[in-house]
């Protein structure tokens, strides 16, 4: 078995002497031989994968892992296997090294014994030890050592010897000398390895002294390319330091202007206040000088009927009757203006209420504030969505001056483009994208580039499912599909009353009511079958009866209580009555990343997970039933169903297909396939027991089958949509598409023939 591919080496190691060939002998002097750990000279020297090079005994007392060793100059790993620290090379730079040095004279002392003084007379290959006159002895007397090639030193006479080939043994046949080349494995082998590993005509290898020159000459002409490479990298290395010198400019430019956008905000803002506060004090100022001058009126006339009933009371008590009639002219008018006096004291007068919107405010503030641009060009990851004017009607314009269209603009805010980082080919942050949507062949995922969405797919099931859909289905270009119209189409970009700023999830109750996810405007919508709006309920907001970013909704038939699941940040499952009102929550500590959402005839609430590929399944009050994951058949589930026999139904986006499973996790079959449901958005149940699934790719297309994945009929709509969230059924054999163009369509699909082949 070949060795692991050793990791590079670090920079310090490039041009080091350590590194030098044997035959360049120019400075012998300035290669090292002592060891890096015990800085005494090398005892069974071991080269590592990351090249550096340390005494066997000083890597066995920093070893903490069987499986690894890790090198203590750059921390890098290098992997083991069973045989341990003994499978490393040894080092034969540093042997002729230190050979080279009793030529000149410089004593050798002995490694293989404790005496550190005793010179070394010989050296023995299998040990890869220097010996004194006793070590000798001891390997040519004692059995442990049977069968090792020592050498005596005086028998290299020249530095020349070094340079010839020196009889190496095999690792693993001890008495066998290695005297071929496998070019198959890359390794020098023995005679006895030629007849058992590396059978000729399986592998091909020759003799070294015929085929060694060319092998070493090939290793050079790499390192000289090597050399030549770093070049490049150079000139590499200096372009990411400009550009890490551009970006920390171009990044503290932008906080600048961000908090330079801020303050004109604050300004603005306190500039309106003030506008506000004095128009406020305006309007007091007058409401109450009118409610002052009122009430001065009030209180005059409450004197005159005073002082008229006084005079009266004085009259009557010292005058005769005949007097008194004198004044009753006079006083009878007073008095009957008195009496018809009413003053317009109303509460229109003392209305006066501040109206706020404070979700209109947090969409107005994400369009307005600004957007940041990172590709050179000039294609922005977050562009400013329509702004919803006072009437409550859309920008209508869907076209940006840079002439991108604005359905191009929201992917591109949502996933940001494929050269979006310049000379970089990876993200330099865990971009998490909500949505993968089908658009067609234009679909910026159908490449298979993306690995935001990676998950660890069985290749044998991939295989079999393309199998499958090759042999089982026709492609779709050969299926009649009848042409389908809507019949009814509402909403709008905006937060006012049946507007949406991003209707991810829709589902149908028992009355054919429409209910909505309007996840960015944090609420739910309910319209009637013919898309009026009937009420909403939710706020943006993390307490009981508040909502943070709701993606998908089911409704339990028998008692029309309505699930809510919610993404980042919450992960937890809401249930509302029919009427709105709040029940729980729960799920927040279990959920990851719920994706679809389902309810069974008993109750039982059903969340598949994407990315995490898992479903869970809860009763009504929170308890987890069961949990299983599917990671190895699912590739991005995004919507799920279930039927009376206790079948999940689950829609694969990347996968082209739906999967059933049953509740127990068994894997069960495939529905549909590539050519035929290409990444389908959804999957629903139809009245008669049959498998619809919904995909957006070129056209809106209803695919029906039977439960047992038979294909029944199909469809595609007339006109092309823009992205799609999610598909639910109606009653009167009618599907509810939400898209991404802020917009519901109703399509009816029941009247559709049978299928043509």
């Amino acid at each position: 078995m070949a060795s692991p591919t050793p990791s590079l080496p670090d920079s310090s190691l490039f041009g080091s002497p350590q590194l030098g060939s044997f035959g360049d002998q120019s400075q012998p002097e300035s290669l090292p031989t002592e060891c890096f750990i015990c800085h005494e000279t090398f005892t069974f020297p071991k080269v590592l994968h990351c090249l550096h090079t340390f005494c066997q005994p000083c890597l066995e007392k920093i070893q903490e892992s069987h499986e690894k060793i890790t090198c203590p100059k750059c921390q890098q790993d290098t992997p083991l296997s069973a045989q341990g620290l003994s499978e490393l090379l040894s080092d034969y730079v540093i042997h002729n090294i230190l050979e080279t040095s009793t030529l000149e004279g410089a004593p050798l002392s002995c490694t293989g014994c404790k005496t550190k003084d005793t010179s070394a007379v010989a050296r023995c290959f299998d040990c890869t030890n220097y010996l004194c006159a006793n070590c000798v002895m001891a390997h040519q007397y004692m059995h442990c050592f049977e069968g090792h090639h020592v050498v005596n030193l005086k028998e290299i006479s020249t530095k020349d010897d070094f340079k010839a080939d020196k009889l190496l043994f095999c690792q693993r046949h001890k008495a066998e000398t290695l005297r071929y080349f496998c070019r198959t494995c890359n390794v020098p082998i023995c005679k006895e390895c030629s007849t058992t590993e590396h059978l000729k005509g399986l592998h091909d290898y020759d003799h070294i002294s015929d085929i060694g020159n060319r092998q070493v000459e090939l290793l050079s002409d790499l390192v000289e390319e090597s050399k030549a490479k770093t070049i490049d990298l150079r000139s590499a290395a200096k372009s990411v330091e400009h550009f890490s010198t551009r970006l920390q400019m171009q990044y503290q430019k932008a906080q600048a202007e961000i908090n330079d956008t801020f303050n004109f905000y604050v300004s603005v803002l306190e500039e309106r206040k003030e506008e506000l506060m004095k128009e406020l004090e305006d309007l007091y100022n007058t409401k109450q000088v009118s409610l002052s001058l009122a009430g001065n009126k009030v209180q005059e006339v409450v004197d005159n009927a005073n002082s008229l009933s006084s005079y009266f009371d004085r009259i009557q008590k010292f005058s005769s009757t005949t007097e008194i009639l004198v004044f009753k002219h006079l006083l009878d008018a007073k008095l009957h203006c008195i009496i018809s006096y009413n003053p317009e004291v109303n509460m229109q007068a003392v209305d006066l209420e501040f109206l706020s919107n404070f979700q209109a405010i947090q969409v107005g503030v994400r369009n307005t504030f600004g957007y940041i641009r990172h590709n050179a060009e000039g294609t922005t990851t977050n562009k400013p969505q329509p702004i919803a004017r006072p009437n409550g009607t859309a920008n209508s314009d869907r076209t940006y001056q840079n002439g991108h269209s604005y359905e191009s603009n929201i992917i591109s805010k949502r996933f940001g483009s494929a050269n979006s980082l310049g000379p970089f080919s990876t993200s330099l942050s865990d971009i998490s994208p909500y949505e993968k949507w089908s658009s067609g062949p234009t679909d910026i995922f159908q490449n298979g580039t993306n690995d935001t969405f990676h998950s660890s797919v069985d290749p044998v099931i991939d295989l079999t499912s393309k199998f499958i859909s090759a042999t089982m289905y026709p492609l779709k270009s050969q299926i009649k599909r009848q042409k389908m119209i809507y019949h009814c189409k509402f909403g709008e970009f905006g937060v006012m009353e049946g507007q949406f700023t991003e209707p991810s999830g829709v589902a149908v109750n028992a009355q054919n009511d429409i209910i909505v996810a309007d996840t960015n405007n944090h609420r739910i919508q309910i319209f009637d079958k013919e898309g009026r709006f009937k009420f909403q309920f939710g706020e943006c907001g993390k307490r009981d009866g508040q909502l943070l970013y709701p993606n998908r909704v089911a409704v339990v038939k028998t008692s029309g209580d309505i699930i809510v699941t919610e993404r980042s940040p919450t992960h937890q499952i809401q249930i509302y009555n029919q009427y709105g009102q709040f029940v729980r929550k729960f799920g927040a500590n279990i959920l990851q990343h719920p994706r679809g959402v389902t309810v069974d005839i008993k109750g039982r609430i059903i969340v598949v997970e994407c990315k995490v590929m898992r479903v869970i399944i809860f009763d009504q009050l929170g308890n987890v039933l069961q949990k299983f994951g599917c990671s190895k058949h699912l590739e991005f589930p995004n919507g799920v169903v279930v039927n009376d026999k206790q079948e999940i139904f689950i829609s694969d986006n990347r996968a082209h297909c739906v999967k059933v499973f049953n509740y127990d996790g068994l894997f069960l079959r495939q529905i549909g396939g590539e050519g035929l449901t290409n990444y389908p958005i959804g999957v629903c149940i139809n009245q008669n027991g049959e498998i619809l699934v919904a995909d957006n790719h070129n056209n809106f297309n209803i695919t029906i089958f039977t439960q047992d994945g038979q294909l029944v009929n199909a469809s595609e709509s007339k006109v092309k949509h823009a992205q799609c969230f999610d598909v639910a059924l109606m009653d009167d054999g009618s599907v509810v598409l939400a898209s991404k163009d802020y917009r519901l369509y109703i399509y009816r699909y029941m009247q559709i023939p049978s299928l043509g082949i």
